[in-house]
């Protein structure tokens, strides 16, 4: 592509490879989908999609680009400008409106005014960040703009509620996984730690269990999350009375003190920062060596943007440390499976970005920090798993964890999970030469018993996708090779920690029984 080559944008294969197949959509008149993972350069993708547009774009019609913040609209206005001139692009939101030029980059609150005063007709609509264009308002002036044809961008299209309907978009045109995005450096391997039950005495004790975790495997800048501006202001004190150099960022500090504390976090003169949603779309922090989720996050969506924080590739970053106290990646996972039809309700994408942006906590913020889950205790074998199905969902080798069995994860395994597993045991073969003789280990029903039951539930699922993914190979007689990805790491010989394993459950059985009372 003549833009692209000799480029200080040089395009990616994946680009390259999307971009037809986005225009052979919008040519059946197709509303389709772009579903990019953080970081993989969409913003460039919608440039060149731009440019070839508006060669087809005939006197009196207008393309329109909306984004759901407006920082997302002046970066993208500004990609655009540099691919088919300034001349060209003009922005509507808040603090400017223009509706002279071919291309007009809008804010998504103000897409309904500008559909009031365009006089031009939209020929084509591009959406970035689209998981946040379900709301009636941004449907209804969908709908008065009349777009010929419509793209949109996310690297999040997942299901998060059973009810809500994706009535804008109609299919996904190009996908870019985390398994494409790690092949190509576009991300880093993460090391997922988990919490080990020590450094506190209770599982509620949330500041004392992410202190203990930070100290042991945290080094260079970093982000610790809050539920809301109180609560990231006590922590960021109490970090400083441990002697760490943090600071609180929210929506109450001006745009310029933000932008010199993420400076100074960069530039070593700070350790980390504790924020309240402000690091969701449209952050690029690719030097972030590591990230504590000291808040649980309900919403699939919002938990894939603020681990993409870290993720994103940087010179000298060979893995991002995301510390897990909530084994928030067994609920979430990092990748889904698209389910076009069924989105995030906009009120649970953003259900505290305003309504907590005030210092003082209304009554039923303050019921819902008290209901927060407690800290989940893994032992060393239960990590190890998790580690490993991890990087098996994120290279499409799992399926995705179900939420709804994932309330507890102790207890003994069941009679026939145990001969699941007894059956199933001829899949280990397929696993890498450097874990296979550990894993299998396990795969007895006397040592499986010892393991918890959400352990045991992971590694039939380990095995289950070994037993698919191989199937096609198998069926053709051939051999069916694992995949290239970042294993875990085993702290110690598998024999002494089966041994321990049957200690951590009746250690997290105690714990539960010391909660209720």
């Amino acid at each position: 592509m003549e833009y692209w080559n000799g480029s200080k944008f040089p395009p990616r294969d994946w680009q390259e490879k999307a971009l037809p197949r986005i225009i052979s959509h919008l040519k059946m008149g197709k509303n389709t989908i772009v579903s990019a993972i953080m970081g993989a350069g969409k913003s460039i993708l919608i440039a060149e999609l731009i440019w070839v547009a508006l060669h087809r774009v005939q006197e009196g019609q207008v393309i329109i680009v909306t984004a759901p913040r407006q920082n997302l609209v002046s970066q993208l206005a500004e990609t655009i400008s540099g691919r088919v001139g300034s001349e060209k692009v003009g922005k509507y939101y808040t603090y400017e409106k223009t509706i002279d030029t071919p291309v007009i980059v809008c804010c998504n609150a103000s897409a309904m005014a500008l559909s009031a005063v365009l006089k031009s007709r939209a020929v084509l609509l591009v959406g970035d960040e689209i998981h946040s264009t379900e709301s009636e308002t941004f449907k209804m002036a969908f709908e008065l703009l009349a777009p010929a044809c419509a793209v949109g961008f996310t690297a999040t299209p997942y299901r998060s509620n059973e009810r809500e309907s994706l009535s804008i978009w109609d299919d996904v045109a190009y996908r870019y996984e985390a398994k494409d995005a790690l092949q190509d450096g576009v991300i880093v391997p993460w090391k997922l730690i988990h919490w080990d039950g020590q450094g506190a005495g209770n599982p509620r004790q949330i500041f004392d269990i992410c202190l203990y975790m930070i100290k042991l495997h945290c080094k260079g800048p970093g982000l610790v999350n809050a539920s809301n501006i109180e609560q990231a202001e006590a922590i960021a004190y109490r970090f400083r009375e441990e002697g760490y150099k943090c600071k609180a960022i929210h929506s109450k500090l001006s745009q310029s003190l933000r932008q010199s504390y993420l400076r100074k976090l960069k530039e070593g003169m700070l350790d980390m920062l504790v924020h309240v949603n402000l690091l969701t779309e449209g952050v690029d922090l690719p030097w972030l060596r590591w990230l504590c989720l000291q808040r649980p996050v309900a919403a699939r969506v919002r938990f894939v943007q603020e681990v993409g924080r870290v993720l994103r590739s940087h010179p000298g970053k060979k893995k991002a440390v995301i510390l897990d106290p909530f084994d928030l990646f067994g609920i979430h996972g990092l990748v889904y499976p698209e389910a076009l039809g069924e989105l995030l309700l906009e009120e649970e994408l953003n259900p505290d970005e305003e309504r907590l942006a005030s210092l003082k906590l209304e009554k039923d913020d303050e019921e819902r920090i008290r209901r927060m889950k407690p800290a989940v205790a893994f032992g060393h074998i239960d990590s190890w798993i998790q580690g490993l199905i991890t990087a098996m969902r994120a290279a499409k080798l799992v399926k995705p964890p179900d939420n709804r069995f994932h309330n507890y994860r102790g207890g003994n395994p069941s009679a026939k999970q145990l001969a699941a597993i007894e059956r199933l045991k001829w899949a280990t073969r397929y696993l890498p030469e450097p874990i296979r003789e550990e894993f299998k280990y396990l795969c007895t029903p006397e040592r499986a018993y010892r393991l918890k039951l959400g352990t045991v539930s992971d590694i039939l699922d380990i095995m289950v996708g070994l037993a698919e993914a191989s199937k096609p190979k198998r069926q053709m007689h051939l051999h069916w090779k694992f995949p290239s990805i970042e294993l875990p790491e085993l702290e110690a010989p598998m024999p002494g920690l089966v041994f321990a394993a049957s200690k951590d459950i009746y250690a997290q059985e105690a714990r539960e029984q010391k909660e209720i009372r």
